[in-house]
C-alpha cells in the first residue's frame, strides 16, 4: 500500500510583470525586492520541513523562489531543483505581455459580456471559460486551454509521484498561479479553495496514491505542518 506524499505548492513571488499588471505565462521576469522578501518570509514558515524532493516550473521566478526559500530551511542536505516544464505557467500565446485588465476584458467582450475591470471577468466566469475565450481570440492560435494545461499539469503530478516511488514524503513544488488553479480544482470543489493564488502563498495537498485531499489553500501566515 502506498504511503502519503504531502505536497507543498508555493506560487513563485511577486514579479515586475505581476506588479505592471501584465499577462506572465512562458513570459518571464524577474522577483521585485517585495517578492523576495515575502518568499524569504515564506521561507521562514516551511524552515522546520525536511523536504525530500523539491520541483520547480522551468521558469526563472520559480526558481529563483525556490532558492530563496531553501536558503531559510533549518536542514542541511541540499537538495537539487527538479525543473519540469510541465509545471510552466499557461501561455497566453500572442497576449504575452499585455494588460490584463484590456486583454481580458476584450476576449470576453467578443463574447458578448461586458465588463469594467477583469476582476469582475472573473467574478463571473471561471478560469477555464476565460482561458477559451483568450485561445479563441489570439490570432495566433498560440494560447493554452485548460484542458492543454491540465494535461501537462497531470504528466508533471504523474513524473512527481513516480520519483517519490510510493514512499512517504514532503514535497515542495514552487510553479504558477493557474497551474495552482488548474491543480486544486482537480482534487476540489470546495468553494473556499477558489480565488486568486497570491504570491509566495502555501497551499498543501495530501496525496495517498493518485488521490489527493487539499489540507491548505493560499495561506500566507500562520504554522504549517
Amino acid at each position: 500500500m502506498s504511503k502519503t506524499v504531502k505536497l507543498y505548492v508555493v506560487r513563485h513571488g511577486e514579479t515586475y510583470l505581476n506588479r505592471y499588471h501584465k499577462l506572465q505565462g512562458w513570459a518571464d521576469s524577474p522577483l521585485t525586492e517585495e517578492g523576495k522578501a515575502v518568499a524569504k518570509r515564506t521561507g521562514e514558515r516551511l524552515s522546520h520541513i525536511a523536504f525530500d524532493r523539491v520541483y520547480t516550473s522551468d521558469l526563472g521566478r520559480t526558481i529563483e523562489t525556490a532558492e530563496l526559500i531553501l536558503k531559510q530551511n533549518k536542514h542541511s542536505d541540499p537538495l537539487e531543483l527538479c525543473r519540469l516544464p510541465q509545471f510552466r505557467e499557461v501561455f497566453f500565446g500572442s497576449f504575452e505581455g499585455d494588460h490584463v485588465d484590456r486583454i481580458v476584458k476584450q476576449v470576453a467582450a467578443q463574447h458578448g459580456y461586458q465588463y469594467e475591470t477583469s476582476r469582475e471577468v472573473f467574478e463571473h466566469h471561471s478560469m477555464s471559460e476565460v482561458l477559451a475565450f483568450m485561445k479563441q481570440a489570439d490570432p495566433e492560435a498560440d494560447a493554452e486551454d485548460a484542458d492543454e494545461l491540465q494535461a501537462r499539469i497531470n504528466q508533471g503530478i504523474e513524473q512527481l509521484l513516480l520519483d517519490v516511488n510510493g514512499q512517504a514524503a514532503a514535497v515542495l513544488l514552487v510553479t504558477h498561479g493557474v497551474v495552482i488553479r488548474q491543480l486544486l480544482d482537480r482534487y476540489t470543489e470546495h468553494p473556499e479553495h477558489q480565488g486568486e493564488v497570491k504570491n509566495a502563498s502555501v497551499s498543501v495537498l495530501e496525496f495517498a496514491g493518485d488521490q489527493a485531499n487539499v489540507l491548505v489553500f493560499n495561506s500566507l501566515s500562520g504554522p504549517l505542518d
